[in-house]
């Protein structure tokens, strides 16, 4: 049977690969990717008296073109060459045979033990751990989320992927500053202060009792959806026009009506008369297509007929826009009612709108006083929701950077000045162009980063002097860079702006930042999707970071009241118990954000969050290990941790051999450095909870399967009160790691 991930698998692995590409000659790399895929893996054998841990041989020789006659002898060489190596030390081999083409392994597992408990509890791993970051600074910017509507499970899956690899960087030594870039004066922004702009005018005031971002996620989206109503609605009107001009063509063409049946002819004539009445013009268009249908095979080559059928797709198609925009603005109206009537009567004229949201944002980055304070205003009170939000998850920062602070305007300005004297920008029709295709002809760098794609060509200032946002982040970088000496920053960015963070990076380099482009990193994810929703905030659809854990909140409440207690746990009430719940819920939360590999989208349906209770899991067993301790000490063990452990050192179990649960369990406890260390370089901070998750499934076997307080053998007692010790000092760090809540009793 295949294993979970562990120190011996890992350890066996990589001896295997070493041991084969010099006995066999086969290229390491293929070795890699073939334990990767799992033609080659670590397995347990049926039996213990096999082995303890099994490798099959049977794809390493086919590939290295051995017959099978061979193996025997070839297998001799393989273990003599494991048998001489620093592996055997490494990963703790007694001894290692050959059967029926596996490589059968011996561990040994008191020697085992005993090593990894005492690096535990000497604090000797985390001394290592803390050694890999060893005090560099790096900034990992996460979030960043348009201050225009609460932060939504998309965003939030970015918070919580970008404060749990702070904290795997923490935990390995980095000084890791935290940073939230504002931006405070695009597009969306603009929309926003219109609609607020609109509703100071008219006297209409916040609603006490919504949070702010929520509210102004109501404003933003009304503003844009008014705007769309009224373009759908002129377009409308011109699409009716032109079905109308198109039937009368139709009826006055002759070949026409030489293949049309007098009724047919007739039918279409009333359908055209009731174009002055009150009728629902899209039943009057479908209508027509009814009357025609039986006649589009005779018809189809004609133009009149190929011209009617395009003017009532298209005049259907924007009808039925118009109608889901319709409904999607009666939705809010029911929500906020005096906004909607102050945004409805406000907007009438969609492209007069959109001239004085664009005038805005011209204003405000021309720094004019009045607009820029306004900007400033309205996202400040779009992010102190969303503080308030990140703070339930155990989320902060060091630094909230605006985008329109007097040095990210001025370093774009600056940057656009520099920019102008290179060979490879230009003035075309006003604008500055960057030709990045002409810069990669000279620059290895900047071809190398876009291969095998070509980097294009973009705007970084328009004819009408106002920057871009990539050109404010350029500035933004060179600022991140400057003000916190950093060695490496680190970019959590959807995928979607892959190309426009390549982009800053190719002008950081050509600009003569060499080796802060070197050192910028795009920590790429991916979006979330929803069973049932498609998100999209100006249109007011989405799933808010702030319902996820109010619905978490419900599921783990249910499952609490309808046990009395949750399983296995200790019975809480009040407070205390409300305390706990909340404190399941943030975990679940943050969990369910990070079960996927950033680079995946991550899909769940919000009505099943029961079958998706990772954070629940791992504080269970946490508890758990606290709750032994606790009765075996007297005292609260996450409190007295330091101490305890030094008491377990003390401990002897001198000829106690482990159960295979414990093997188990130790073997995953040694795996601990190693998982952090490849989840911060591989970007993938999910290993972390897939490690707890499997090291909480075996704490829990353990815990169901052996006893510590009620063992009467006193060496048994006293490796597993050391075991305990051992795996509540990881697990503390892994919930620390998590981001979720220390929680001591369920």
């Amino acid at each position: 049977m295949s294993i979970q991930q562990g120190f011996i698998a890992s350890c066996l692995s990589r001896a295997v690969v070493e041991a084969l590409s010099k006995t066999l000659g086969v290229e390491r790399k293929l070795l890699e990717e073939a334990f990767e895929t799992g033609r080659l893996k670590v397995s347990k054998p049926p039996s213990k008296s096999m082995g303890d841990y099994s490798i099959a041989l049977h794809y390493a020789f086919k590939t290295a073109g051995v017959k099978q006659g061979d193996w025997p002898a070839l297998a001799g060489r393989i273990i003599e060459y494991l048998n001489s190596s620093s592996f055997r030390d490494e990963c703790f081999i007694s001894s290692v045979e050959f059967a029926n083409g596996y490589l059968n392994f011996h561990i040994d597992f008191t020697r085992f033990s005993r090593r990894v408990i005492e690096a535990i509890l000497t604090g000797e791993v985390e001394g290592r751990v803390r050694s890999v970051g060893g005090g560099r600074m790096v900034v990992v910017e996460h979030t960043s989320a348009n201050p225009v509507h609460p932060l939504h499970v998309g965003s939030g899956r970015n918070s919580v992927i970008g404060d749990t690899f702070a904290r795997i960087l923490s935990k390995l030594g980095f000084n890791v500053n935290r940073r939230y870039y504002v931006n405070d004066m695009g597009r969306q922004v603009a929309f926003l202060v219109y609609g607020v702009s609109i509703l100071r005018e008219k006297g209409v005031k916040p609603p006490s009792d919504f949070k702010p971002d929520h509210w102004y996620g109501i404003v933003y989206a009304l503003t844009n959806l008014v705007i769309e109503e009224r373009g759908l609605l002129r377009k409308l009107k011109s699409a009716e026009a032109e079905f109308w001009a198109s039937l009368s063509t139709l009826l006055s063409d002759q070949a026409v009506r030489s293949i049309l049946p007098e009724s047919v002819v007739h039918s279409l004539q009333g359908v055209l008369g009731k174009k002055a009445f009150n009728k629902d013009t899209v039943k009057l268009v479908r209508e027509v297509e009814d009357v025609l249908k039986g006649f589009e095979q005779a018809l189809s080559s004609n133009e009149s007929y190929k011209s009617l059928k395009a003017k009532a797709e298209s005049y259907l198609k924007l009808a039925g826009e118009y109608a889901k925009t319709q409904r999607l603005i009666r939705r809010l109206a029911i929500q906020a009612p005096e906004a909607y009537t102050a945004i409805s009567s406000s907007i009438v004229d969609p492209e007069k709108a959109l001239a004085e949201i664009r005038g805005l944002m011209k204003k405000c980055e021309e720094e004019d006083p009045a607009v820029l304070a306004l900007f400033h205003e309205v996202s400040k009170s779009v992010i102190d929701g969303f503080r308030e939000t990140l703070a339930k998850l155990n989320i902060s920062f060091d630094e909230f950077d605006w985008e329109s602070s007097r040095e990210i305007l001025s370093g774009a300005h600056e940057a656009v000045r520099e920019l102008e004297s290179k060979p490879f920008a230009r003035r075309e029709e006003g604008a500055l162009l960057v030709d990045l295709d002409a810069a990669a002809e000279h620059s290895a760098f900047v071809r190398d980063l876009f291969h095998p794609d070509k980097p294009g060509k973009f705007i970084i200032e328009r004819s009408d002097g106002t920057t871009l946002y990539v050109t404010r982040d350029i500035a933004y970088t060179i600022y991140k860079f400057r003000k916190t000496g950093a060695e490496v920053v680190y970019n959590v960015i959807a995928s979607e702006q892959a190309r426009e963070q390549k982009q800053v990076k190719a002008v950081l380099y050509l600009l003569g930042y060499e080796k802060e482009a070197e050192n910028l990193f795009h920590f790429v994810y991916e979006l979330v999707r929803l069973k049932g929703l498609r998100m999209s905030g100006r249109r007011g659809l989405y799933y808010t970071l702030d319902e996820l854990v109010k619905d978490y909140y419900t599921v783990v409440s249910k499952i609490y009241y309808e046990t009395g207690r949750v399983k296995g746990g200790e019975a809480l009430s009040g407070e205390e118990a409300s305390r706990v719940l909340e404190d399941l819920a943030v975990a679940n939360a943050r969990a369910l954000l990070l079960s996927v590999e950033p680079f995946k989208v991550l899909t769940f349906d919000p009505g099943r969050l029961e079958e998706a209770l990772y954070g629940s899991t791992i504080l269970y067993s946490y508890v758990r290990l606290q709750s032994i301790l606790r009765k075996l000490k007297g005292v609260e063990p996450l409190e007295n941790l330091r101490e305890i452990r030094a008491g377990a050192l003390g401990l002897s179990w001198d000829g106690y051999e482990p159960s295979e649960v414990e093997e188990e369990l130790i073997d995953l406890l040694a795996d601990y450095e190693r998982v952090l260390v490849s989840s911060y370089r591989d970007l993938k901070p999910n290993r972390v909870l897939e490690y707890a998750l499997a090291l909480s499934n075996t704490v829990n076997k353990f815990y169901e399967s052996h006893r510590v307080m009620g063992e009467q053998r006193s060496e048994a007692r006293a490796f597993r009160e050391a075991l305990v010790v051992a795996a509540l000092t990881v697990m503390r760090e892994l919930v620390d790691v998590l981001g979720f809540p220390h929680v001591r009793k369920i």
